[in-house]
């Protein structure tokens, strides 16, 4: 006679099938969720690196006695959100993504080569669903671009005369294609770098309208558009230069919510700056002097910057010895919901 399994054994059986499935299937979760996470991790540090590599390489050559720009701009609904923009120029081994025949961008031609370059950084335009660009404060947070403007000077004669002059041509539409200025469109700028040294204050109205109020524009759907795109996934771009507090012998950063980090926003940098539109300004360096006064009234030449409470001014020939450029990086997945933030620090002597 043979011998059957009981009704007891096979319940238990069952359940111990059943745990070990639901074990098995916990662990199959846990480490597809582990994957996920790491090629998330994964991505967000190959644009850091990309990031962080090109600022080193940019800042390396940073021309200390050129004009240098930095604007300075803070979500007023969430300080912890930054659209800062920086310009200068800086010496290296440039070449232009695009080729340029007869000075026009092409298919074919040649491209731009040159070891000065006036170069940006800030988000950029870029357009939603409905093919209307937006700001980056318009845009989610993991949906914003990283953008590094080039623009490489040269004499060649063969290249389109841009700019001839700063106020005439500097943000001129480029004919042709609508909705694109000269400085979205080119990867060159004709001007010598001896000749932006000696542009006055009152000559920067089109060079500050084009390059930090008309952001650049990015299209994903237009490769034309692709030399200026750094960085997909960024949400906050904070600027930062560092300063000696004598009072309380430290170092500090500027601008701050609170530079000393007492817990208290009275000393302010935002709000030292502009009484009304106090959560944006920008700065000159080694900008020539002129009898008008700068051309918005949110920028300021550096000896007209208060950093303390009191009043105190920076002096007429302070340049930072170091940059801090704060963000947030978001995988393209949205594995990581709230994203990475890092700081990096350039150093510029």
């Amino acid at each position: 006679m043979k011998k059957a399994f009981t009704l007891i054994e096979l319940v238990v059986a069952v359940a111990l099938l059943a745990m070990v499935l639901a074990f098995a299937s916990t662990i199959f979760r846990v480490s597809i969720g582990a994957t996920r996470t790491g090629r998330a991790n994964s991505e967000i540090m190959q644009k850091l690196r990309a990031i962080t590599d090109q600022l080193n390489t940019d800042f390396k050559g940073i021309q200390r006695d050129a004009p240098l720009l930095i604007w300075f701009q803070q979500d007023p609904n969430d300080p912890d959100q930054r659209y800062d923009q920086i310009m200068f120029f800086a010496n290296g081994d440039f070449q232009s993504t695009q080729l340029y025949d007869s000075g026009v961008p092409a298919y074919t031609g040649e491209p731009v080569i040159g070891n000065v370059a006036r170069i940006y950084y800030g988000q950029a335009q870029s357009l939603d669903p409905n093919d209307t660009m937006q700001n980056p404060w318009d845009l989610d947070e993991e949906d914003r671009l990283l953008a590094r403007r080039r623009h490489i000077l040269t004499a060649d004669p063969d290249l389109y005369i841009w700019p001839g002059d700063v106020n005439e041509t500097f943000g001129e539409n480029y004919v042709g294609v609508e909705g694109y200025n000269n400085n979205e469109i080119f990867e060159h700028d004709r001007l010598s770098l001896s000749r932006w040294k000696t542009i006055h204050r009152n000559d920067y109205d089109a060079v500050i309208s084009t390059c930090f109020g008309f952001r650049p524009w990015i299209d994903m759907y237009d490769p034309n558009t692709y030399h200026k795109l750094m960085c997909d996934g960024i949400s906050s771009l904070a600027i930062q230069w560092a300063y000696w507090d004598t009072d309380d012998n430290e170092l500090r950063w500027f601008p701050s919510d609170d530079p000393d980090g007492d817990g208290s926003y009275v000393d302010s940098h935002f709000g030292l700056m502009d009484p009304i539109d106090n959560e944006k300004f920008g700065v000159f360096f080694n900008v020539s002097h002129a009898p008008s006064p700068p051309p918005y009234a949110v920028w300021y030449p550096i000896e007209d910057v208060q950093y303390k409470t009191t009043g105190e001014e920076f002096p007429s020939d302070f340049y930072p010895e170091a940059l801090k450029f704060t963000f947030t990086l978001y995988d393209s997945k949205g594995i990581l919901e709230k994203g990475q933030r890092f700081t990096h620090i350039v150093y510029l002597d």
